[in-house]
């Protein structure tokens, strides 16, 4: 006698499993980090993404990967969290406004020392000493201090309070 669910079975099973598949890939869940109302600032951590944290209960900062996101929860794979007990978040790696300091810094210094290294060509070429950079080392010096200065204006943490929310956000799809 043959079986009738068997070779339905065969066709049912895997349609299951691609439901629920599709079903957990259209579920966006993600911690919002956000200041006021600006949304531009705002900073998301995903799930399977490493967090940098202090929290109440500790008071140094505790590395961590996000493992899934409930309604009330953060799963961490060592401990769980709620968003209230988030103190500071290091945001060295995360907040996209550093890559433009960064870069900005980068741009400053290097502009010193092109500047250095032209006037110091010059000076030999036409002088035959180096009696041209008394006059154009200190534009240089400033130029490399002032991109040290701006490199150190990074965002470096978030700060949980004030106008600064930290927030679980789910989103499913259709």
């Amino acid at each position: 006698m043959k079986s009738t669910f068997s070779k339905s079975g065969i066709f049912l099973m895997p349609l299951i499993l691609l439901i629920s598949i599709a079903n957990n890939s259209f579920a966006q869940k993600f911690l919002l980090l956000q200041k006021g109302s600006n949304t531009k600032t705002a900073l998301r951590f995903q799930v399977g993404e490493e967090i940098t944290y202090k929290s109440t209960k500790f008071d140094y900062y505790v590395t961590d990967l996000i493992v899934d996101i409930k309604t009330d929860i953060i799963v961490l794979s060592e401990n769980v969290l709620q968003p209230k007990d988030i103190t500071v978040v290091d945001i060295r790696n995360k907040d996209p406004r550093n890559q433009t300091i960064k870069n900005l810094s980068f741009l400053s210094m290097g502009a010193g020392v092109v500047f250095l290294l032209v006037n110091t060509v010059n000076s030999l070429y036409q002088e035959r000493d180096l009696s041209r950079l008394e006059e154009s080392w200190a534009l240089s010096a400033g130029l490399m201090a002032g991109g040290y200065v701006i490199s150190k204006l990074k965002y470096k943490e978030f700060r949980h309070k004030g106008d600064n929310k930290i927030q679980i956000v789910i989103l499913y799809g259709d």
